[in-house]
């Protein structure tokens, strides 16, 4: 593998996960501050602004451009206006890099982009009108890359959880309130859902980078699992599954009970399965939140 690689969100919670596997490229990371790390050069932008995406592409010239960054504060960003700002930046980092003569963009993608299915999604099952704007703004970021006529991927994500995520999200509310001995209130837990550990999802997009696929590939575990299993899981681990309040919390407003992926091509064409289990990637989890909050003990 030779060749430059611009990754964008490259401190962000997907994006520091993927650096570490783009060894035989010449790395060029963004984010909005400069940064240091072995192996990349850090260019600090916020990419939000067109003219600054235009600019950064003109100045690296990158063969392959990665592009991880966008806004995901939890519970905000499912209709935060910054999706369409989030848009716009996309299309300009794209159109600079078929100027340019790039070679390859490989941009995540959300399994919010699908329609509420009682079955596995496919990656031809995105929905005409997803029901958030933040899966509308990523769908409209696919369809403009695809009239592009440049070699491109776009990977689906399904709920990867992990070192460096927030702590509002699911499994560290979770996790943090076990490790203070508080109760964990979760909602009803009925939702089906397939989480993938951050570390798994950082080396399968590297992989997908190096690779020519094409279109829409899902990336998961292959492991669907109830929420309500994952919290006892972490009461479990914790040595407090008295703790975890399962229906304390409402549902979220039109969420769906099913959403878990089809993996046949992350499988069979991408040639990618992951290596860390639920139970292991969870009582990591537990461990993190455990240490950083100070608390003694750890998993049993």
């Amino acid at each position: 593998m030779t060749g430059r690689i611009l990754l964008t969100g490259a401190s962000g919670f997907v994006g520091r996960q993927i650096l570490p596997h783009l060894a035989g490229y010449e790395v060029h990371a963004v984010s909005r501050q400069t940064r240091r790390q072995d192996g990349a050069v850090w260019h600090a932008a916020d990419l939000r602004d067109p003219l600054v995406c235009r600019r950064l592409i003109a100045t690296v010239q990158p063969d392959i451009l990665i592009h991880a960054a966008w806004e995901t504060e939890h519970g905000a960003f499912w209709e935060a206006d910054s999706n369409r700002d989030w848009l716009e930046a996309g299309k300009a980092l794209f159109l600079a890099m078929v100027e340019t003569g790039g070679a390859r963009i490989v941009s995540l993608g959300t399994c919010a982009e699908y329609p509420t299915l009682q079955r596995p999604t496919t990656e031809a099952d995105e929905a005409q009108q997803p029901s958030t704007l933040y899966g509308r703004s990523k769908l409209a970021l696919l369809n403009h890359m695809r009239g592009l006529g440049i070699s491109h991927a776009w990977a689906r994500i399904f709920h990867a959880y992990g070192p460096g995520e927030g702590p509002r999200r699911f499994v560290p509310q979770v996790a943090r309130a076990l490790a203070e001995g508080q109760p964990a209130r979760c909602s009803s837990g009925r939702q089906l859902r397939d989480l993938m550990d951050v570390r798994d999802m950082g080396r399968a997009i590297a992989l997908l980078a190096a690779s020519d696929l094409s279109g829409a590939i899902n990336l998961g575990s292959g492991e669907p699992v109830r929420l309500g299993d994952v919290a006892s899981m972490l009461g479990q681990i914790a040595g407090r599954g008295d703790l975890v309040r399962l229906g304390a919390l409402p549902d979220r407003p039109g969420e769906a009970e099913i959403l878990i992926p089809d993996l046949t091509r992350q499988t069979r064409e991408l040639g990618f399965r992951p290596r860390i289990r639920l139970g292991d990637g969870l009582r990591d989890a537990y461990d993190h939140w455990a240490r950083a909050l100070g608390t003694t003990e750890l998993h049993t």
